[in-house]
Parts: structure tokens; sequence; C-alpha cells
């Protein structure tokens, strides 16, 4: 007879009860945060998802975990956002309500973008998100939308340029990155 080996067994996959407890806690935390910055405390977390603070800690080792956490969903949304406009047939239009969009999600994060910057900055949705704006400015080019001569870099520095007038603005106040946004458009364009 053969001798048994120990063989690692694979991962369990988390209980249904444990996915719907780690969505209700980065909901809790995502208006938390966005409500009083990364120094919230764990309990008014707790407090607002409805759970005990124990149940917390045993899915995200401290407020660390949980901002790491979502950072990773705000870097998958992000890729999200960047795919469906890719999608879009009028690349124009797609760049311009992804500039948007990347406006109006730094705003609502105003309050703890800071504490997310470092925390995803080279995964894997974020290679495919800048990947995606390559493809969508080139696309935008290539329609006349933009000059032919701009590039996904150019982009990219104007969505770190939109995060810097988000921070730079009054709680509230989105009329300055729009305003940005609408001149640097201008500008990017054909003939701009």
């Amino acid at each position: 007879m053969a001798p048994t080996t120990n063989r690692p067994s694979a991962p369990r996959a988390p209980r249904k009860d444990a996915l719907r407890n780690d969505a209700i806690v980065l909901a809790a935390a995502r208006a938390v945060f966005a409500e009083q910055g990364p120094q919230a405390s764990m309990e008014t977390i707790a407090a607002r998802a409805g759970l005990g603070v124990g149940t917390i800690y045993r899915r995200f080792a401290g407020k660390d975990a949980l901002l790491d956490a979502i950072a990773r969903l705000f870097a998958e949304e992000m890729d999200e956002a960047a795919a469906a406009a890719l999608a879009d047939p009028d690349p124009g239009a797609a760049l311009e309500r992804f500039l948007e969009f990347v406006g109006v999600f730094n705003s609502e994060k105003r309050r703890y973008a800071a504490a997310l910057t470092d925390r995803v900055s080279a995964d894997e949705a974020t290679e495919r998100t800048e990947s995606r704006v390559r493809q969508l400015t080139r696309h935008a080019a290539d329609a006349g939308a933009l000059a032919p001569d701009v590039t996904g870099e150019d982009i990219k520095a104007l969505i770190l340029a939109i995060r810097s007038v988000v921070a730079a603005s009054p709680d509230g106040d989105d009329t300055r990155w729009r305003r940005f946004l609408r001149i640097h458009l201008a500008g990017l364009r054909a003939g701009g």
C-alpha cells in the first residue's frame, strides 16, 4: 500500500455571508471615509455597517487593510469606466465622459483620496486602465476629436491634474475641476 501524503488543501472560498458582510463593510467605509476622511474610526464604520467591530476585524486586519481593499475596488471601477468608454462608438464623446467620470470619482473621495493614491500603484487593473486610456486617446485622435499628436501620456497627465484640482477645491465645489477639464479639452482638440 502506498503511503499517504498530506496534500495542502485548496483554499476555501469565503462563505456567502462573509462576502455579503464584506460588501456591507466596504460600502459603509466608503461613506464614512467620504464624510470624515481616513482618520474615521473602525467603530464608526462598524456602526454604519450595522455590524460588530469584531466582524470587520475578522475580514480586515485594520484600517490599512480596509483602505487597501477600497483602493483595489476603486481601481476596478476606474478600469470598468475606461472599458465602457473604449466600447463607445464615439471616441471623442467617450473620452470626455470618461474624464468627467474621473472628476466626479475623485470629487466623491476628496477627503480620503490621498490615502488611496499609493495603495494601488501598478496592479493589473491599473495597467489595464492605462492601456485602455491610451487606446481611447488614439481612437479620439484618429476620429479627429483630438489633435493628432495628443498621446495617452497627455491624458494621463490631465487625469493627475484633475485629481490635484479636485483636492485643492473646497468640498462640494465641482466647478473648478469641470472648468479646468473644459479648458484643457478645448486645447487638446484638433485645431485647438
